[in-house]
């Protein structure tokens, strides 16, 4: 076959008239050392490769490289190649495989190689290249050996045979490269900086892959790109290989506290915060407009980041690698942005501040830590419709408006999460921010100074837009909307701080009242047993003694509803102990109660028709017990006060279910009701409907009053776990209903408590 190729090429030469160009072997080397100039790139080169194959994971192991002649390994799992690829692919010069098909067969991956390069990559890396692939539908595997240095200078390149072979398949899919001959020296300390340099081109991993994404993927026969991951391995004797380690991946182990932010396909944003180091999870939205969360971002998609903080002096980073982090923070700490898997520059590198952390840190807007160098993160674009155009200069991506968004949803994400995360630490967030008598900082909104601060920087982004005129006036115009908003909420805080103030002198007076009635039980239990056995002494002697018999019986039942409140005041007190929240059932809260206040009701005229639970396992989040105590024990004597005013008996009923994401509680009664107009009333401070008599005017009629505080109070526990109370439509039979609900624990608060 090669002497019918040179004949006729021979041939073809006696043609005068048709003359033909011709390829000089020798192309092959000038190709490889000028277009691929550096060890980094040639290496790169091949890693993307791996990655335009569809590879999960691709390792690179260096044998005995520390000297020229060494040999390195790459091998992927990714598609491999056929026979009519390997051909027309890898081996034709200038292939169009690439502009043809500028995304992955699987993952419909945006390709990563540059078109053509690989090849002369493993030119510039050794003199003989092994190649050995196989794909899912093949039989067998192909091996390809070819000798670099036959491509030696006046001789034509046609003439260079290389020896295709098959062999039985070891794996699956997948192709491996072994590279002989090495012709540069790739010490540890090289083959570390080159393992940086690719670890920088793409995306340490996907954010926007769920885990449930990927087992529907596996599922599905796989669509949903699972991530890419170069591994490097050093091996001196081609035996024992020591991993490369990622010093970034090491620690991340070590952050103080790791922030998600999300903005959906619909351009909806959301924040997570988790800290184990602090024991701290908090998640909540994020709007376009700082006072609504629910506002759409409506230039930017799909967008998600992670960013790794760390708090350095403060105990939350052990010291052994604290100094190691801080070098490493310095050479590369900040957010880097991808688009599309792939590294954009210049955000992230050092000395850039596209997200003005460090300008924020200099002017001292907040004062928790936030520069650059406490976070190591990234940000990705997932850009399939063009919003976010590189500049000419392929510098970084054009500064329109929606690259705005980005950065106004990316900072205030971020600075929000640290101003939470300093209340968690009880750390000063403002200046100007004062303790409390307890040494707590006082718990302000901060977001005034934030939001302000982001307008500053939206208002000089504005100045040096060049876009459209009536775009920027109506963006200019909607910021002094803002500013204004500002204003307003800074007064609106002001009354807040006002209503804070009394809202902590009402509960240090009932804190008063608390201890008393805490030290009134105390004392009062020593009583009890000496009391009663008085009684049972007097029934004895009394035997006989009919009328004086009947006050004494009355005297002990009056004894025993009283030690039933005793023993109730007794158990709510001992609870108050108890500091641990835990999630609550419904079941074990109600049932106790009614226990404890049935002698009280009967004496009343008050029957507690048998509670209602309309499913099992009616969990609220973590709460204190005492609580539902307290809550209880309001709608009781409310309800008693209710069905004196018009009858001496009555009904009080309790049902309880779950509603989407609550569990909810409806205490319902046959009373006087409540009247719509005063519906919202009852539960403010001081509201009460009854009147305040004496001590000397107590009667059978009069028996309980009201401070206008228990509802109040209520109202506050409730919605201190996020949960709503309301009056409601009572069912037939009754004539009030109030309807607490409470958010329902989740899975994870259920495993924490062993329920």
């Amino acid at each position: 076959m090669n002497y019918v190729l040179k004949l006729s090429h021979d041939l073809a030469s006696f043609d005068k008239t048709q003359i033909r160009f011709s390829v000089d072997a020798g192309v092959i080397d000038r190709l490889g050392n000028e277009l691929v100039a550096r060890q980094e790139t040639a290496v790169s080169e091949l890693v993307k490769n791996s990655y335009d194959a569809d590879a999960v994971e691709v390792s690179l192991t260096f044998i005995n490289s520390t000297i020229v002649g060494g040999r390195l390994i790459i091998s992927d799992d990714g598609v491999g190649m056929n026979r009519e690829q390997l051909i027309n692919g890898f081996m034709r010069i200038s292939s169009t495989d690439k502009i043809q098909n500028p995304f992955s067969e699987i993952y419909s991956r945006k390709r990563a190689g540059q078109k053509g390069i690989g090849r002369f990559a493993v030119q510039r890396l050794g003199s003989k290249l092994t190649i050995i692939t196989q794909t899912l539908d093949g039989k067998d595997a192909l091996k390809l050996i070819i000798e670099w240095d036959k491509y030696a200078q006046n001789n034509d390149l046609y003439n260079v045979v290389n020896i295709l072979e098959t062999s039985n398949k070891k794996r699956e899919k997948g192709t491996t490269l072994i590279i002989d001959g090495l012709r540069d020296k790739w010490t540890e300390a090289a083959i570390r900086r080159i393992f940086r340099y690719v670890e920088d081109i793409l995306q340490p991993f996907p954010l926007s892959k769920k885990k449930e994404e990927l087992e529907l993927n596996i599922e599905n026969g796989g669509k949903i790109d699972p991530g890419f991951k170069p591994i490097f391995y050093i091996s001196p004797d081609g035996k024992q290989r020591k991993k490369v380690s990622d010093e970034k991946l090491m620690i991340y182990n070590h952050a103080s506290a790791i922030i998600d932010g999300t903005i959906d396909s619909e351009g909806f944003g959301s924040y997570l915060i988790e800290s184990s180091k602090l024991d701290f999870t908090f998640e909540d939205k994020i709007g376009i407009n700082p006072d609504e969360k629910d506002t759409k971002f409506d230039m930017v998609k799909s967008v998600n980041f992670r960013a790794y903080y760390y708090i350095y002096n403060s105990n939350l980073i052990p010291k052994s690698q604290e100094t190691a982090i801080r070098k490493l923070a310095n050479i590369s700490g900040g957010i880097r942005l991808y688009r599309n898997g792939f590294r954009v520059l210049p955000y992230g590198e050092s000395g850039d501040d596209w997200l003005s952390l460090d300008s924020s840190t200099r002017k001292r807007s907040l004062l928790p830590v936030h520069a650059n160098i406490n976070f190591f993160g990234f940000v990705e674009i997932n850009d399939s419709s063009g919003d976010f155009d590189e500049t000419s200069s392929r510098e970084g991506l054009m500064e329109n408006e929606s690259f705005i968004q980005l950065q106004n949803f990316v900072y205030r994400t971020i600075t929000t999460a640290v101003v939470k995360i300093a209340e968690i630490r009880n750390i000063k967030i403002v200046s100007g921010q004062k303790k409390d008598e307890d040494g707590n900082w006082e718990k302000i909104e901060v977001r005034i100074k934030n939001i302000a601060y982001t307008l500053d920087e939206l208002d000089k982004a504005l100045e040096n837009d060049e876009g459209n005129i009536v775009a920027r006036a109506k963006r200019k115009k909607r910021i002094k909307e803002l500013k204004k908003e500002i204003d307003e909420v800074a007064k609106l805080q002001k009354q807040e701080h006002a209503k804070i103030f009394k809202e902590r002198s009402m509960l240090r007076v009932l804190s008063s009242v608390g201890l008393t009635v805490g030290q009134f039980v105390h004392e009062i239990k020593y009583y009890l047993d000496n009391i009663q056995d008085d009684i049972k002494v007097l029934l004895n002697e009394l035997n006989k003694e009919l009328e004086a018999l009947k006050r004494l019986n009355i005297l002990d039942n009056n004894f025993a509803i009283f030690q039933t409140y005793m023993s109730y005041f007794d158990h709510v007190i001992s609870q108050n102990v108890i500091r641990e929240l835990k999630p609550i059932e419904l079941r074990t809260v109600v049932r106790p109660f009614i226990k404890s206040l049935k002698s009280d009701a009967l004496k009343s005229g008050v029957v507690f028709s048998e509670p209602v639970f309309k499913s099992y396992g009616l969990y609220t989040k973590p709460m204190h017990p005492s609580e539902w105590s307290s809550i209880l024990f309001n709608f009781y004597t409310n309800s008693k006060k209710a069905i004196k005013r018009i009858s001496n008996e009555g009904i009080i009923g309790i049902e309880c279910g779950e509603y989407d994401n609550y569990v909810y509680l409806e205490f319902s009664d046959t009373g006087d009701g409540i009247s719509k107009e005063h519906e919202e009333e009852i539960f403010v401070e001081f509201y009460t409907t009854t009147s305040q008599p004496s001590l000397t005017d107590f009667d059978d009629n009069r028996q309980i009053t009201g401070t206008g505080l228990g509802l109040k109070i209520v109202k506050d526990i409730v919605k201190s776990y996020r949960g709503n109370i309301n009056v409601v439509s009572p069912k037939a039979e009754y004539s009030t209903c109030i309807r607490v609900e409470i958010p329902k624990a989740n899975d994870k608060e259920l495993d924490e408590y062993g329920l």
